[in-house]
């Protein structure tokens, strides 16, 4: 008898940078692997992500494949975890933060074979105000920079768009005022605030030394409370992954906090806006399982 293969779907969203032309070759790329599709999706709107997903979801399956960018992922990531299915990650989007911390390919023919592989990590999913993120929460700077961060300006320039977008708002950001309360209590102003789930964020800007998706705790500091020069260091130090132990000035690790700010301000989850400050954070342990490389 011969043994049955997990129940796999693939959903594609069409509208991240590698997302419009990759549906027909991933899904042969994954049966080549072994796996049997039951269904292939190209989705061409975000909007209709969660609804797609959900549909597949209902069916029974062991393992849904998302091609897809941070955002994407963190959209989906909290359906998947509820259904108990393991997520296969094709990263056809413009930063893969989420998928770079995992060592999963920005090769999409060697992310496929990671996705039918056999190895899986259990990794944490983080909350702000109740909506799931994987990767990373900001408040100030880089908010303003994904105002300028066009969908165009992705396409033609890829990863390095983040930095002509952060360029932009560099100049033009002025300073905010902030409370982070949790096992201390840390006040001050700055330029941006980070709240951390994942080890990268921004296109492969390092967030602390000892972050992990898997540890249980959340990475949260100021930026820039010395100067938007004083940011800038910082931030290049940690995209050339020079190891800061504890980057900021204003620094904590905990399972959850809370930030407050003055004035209040648009929270940016994984690339998108969807709450604002103030925001309760907290940590759902092991959650979400992901297929990863075989070590």
């Amino acid at each position: 008898m011969s043994e049955i293969g997990p129940r796999v779907a693939l959903i594609i969203n069409a509208s991240s940078r590698r997302g419009s032309q990759v549906l027909a070759s991933a899904s042969a790329d994954l049966k080549r692997h072994g796996l049997e599709v039951l269904a292939a999706i190209r989705v061409g709107s975000p909007a209709r992500l969660g609804t797609v997903s959900d549909r597949l979801l209902a069916m029974d399956l062991d393992r849904l494949i998302v091609g897809g960018g941070d955002g994407t992922l963190s959209k989906l990531a909290p359906r998947v975890a509820q259904h108990r299915v393991a997520l296969g990650v094709l990263p056809t989007g413009t930063a893969n933060d989420f998928a770079r911390t995992l060592g999963i390919p920005n090769d999409l023919a060697l992310a496929a074979e990671v996705a039918a592989g056999q190895t899986y990590q259990d990794v944490d999913l983080a909350r702000a105000n109740g909506k799931s993120f994987l990767n990373v929460a900001s408040v100030g700077m880089s908010v303003a920079a994904l105002d300028r961060l066009s969908p165009g300006l992705k396409q033609r320039l890829g990863n390095l768009a983040y930095a002509v977008a952060g360029a932009r708002a560099f100049f033009s950001h002025d300073l905010f005022r902030f409370h982070i309360e949790a096992q201390k209590e840390y006040s001050g102003s700055a330029h941006q605030v980070i709240v951390a789930n994942g080890r990268f964020y921004g296109g492969g800007v390092l967030v602390a030394q000892d972050s992990t998706l898997d540890d249980g705790a959340l990475t949260a500091y100021g930026l820039g409370m010395r100067g938007r020069w004083e940011l800038l260091r910082t931030v290049a130090l940690q995209k050339l992954r020079v190891p800061l132990e504890r980057p900021g000035d204003a620094y904590v690790r905990a399972t959850s906090l809370r930030l407050e700010t003055w004035p209040a301000l648009p929270v940016n989850l994984d690339g998108e806006i969807r709450t604002q400050t103030p925001v309760e954070f907290a940590v759902a342990e092991k959650a979400l399982r992901v297929m990863v490389p075989q070590v």
